[in-house]
């Protein structure tokens, strides 16, 4: 006989207060949540607190900026820029030693911005107008909303700290139109850069670890999915 297996989860409750505000660093904010796991049989776990991080923008897109090539490979726009948190890593030794040396900080990923609170309020520019916005400011290519279509459902980027959802858009592109991008003022995208990559070739950096940011990946994988597929030609 197989052992009584104990009641699952159905659920997660949040308690009704507000949660507590731990801290705010400009970017940031820390927050302590109360809650408890509810089973299929009614009972509750005992309620618990957990902290959450929260950006100051409510989810974001990540975009698949594309030209189509021959034999299903395509050319995908790359951004280069920093990521403060890859440098974090080499003040802890044993990170170091695992990441074979300090990491520079300086990474390619596919072009992305995070979606503001104004964006979605009416009059705000929506999903779509903001991916157009980060197109321009991170790629320095022109895609209109109507070029842009979903690849495939939307994915959580750390659903353990943050409810950001990541939303991936495509857009067939002209490489030959593209712009040096000009950011959005911020002095960490200066020096920042893009680049058209063979998606065969990226995918296998992703592979091999010259491609570290797992968007990146899935987004790619997607395209390469969509494009094995026969779609979007």
């Amino acid at each position: 006989m197989n052992p009584k297996q104990p009641p699952e989860i159905s659920y997660l409750e949040m308690a009704p207060e507000e949660p507590d505000t731990l801290s705010w660093g400009g970017f940031l904010t820390l927050q302590r949540h109360r809650m408890r796991n509810v089973f299929t049989d009614g009972n509750a776990s005992p309620w618990y607190h957990l902290e959450s991080a929260h950006p100051p923008f409510v989810d974001a897109v990540v975009l698949v900026l594309y030209a189509q090539q021959p034999e299903g490979n395509a050319l995908v726009a790359f951004r280069r820029g920093v990521r403060p948190s890859l440098v974090l890593r080499a003040l802890d030794e044993n990170l170091k030693q695992m990441d074979g040396g300090a990491l520079t900080g300086v990474n390619w990923e596919l072009p992305a911005g995070g979606i503001e609170p104004q964006d979605l309020e009416p009059g705000g520019v929506g999903l779509l107008g903001r991916a157009c916005l980060e197109a321009w400011e991170e790629a320095g290519l022109k895609v209109a909303e109507d070029e842009l279509f979903a690849l495939g459902p939307p994915s959580f980027a750390a659903p353990a700290i943050c409810n950001e959802r990541l939303h991936f858009l495509a857009a067939r592109v002209d490489p030959d139109t593209a712009q040096p991008p000009p950011g959005d003022g911020h002095p960490m995208e200066q020096g920042g850069s893009m680049a058209f990559v063979p998606l065969k070739e990226a995918l296998e950096w992703c592979r091999k670890g010259g491609i570290i940011d797992i968007k990146s990946e899935v987004g790619l994988q997607r395209l390469a999915d969509l494009l094995a597929s026969g779609g979007s030609d």
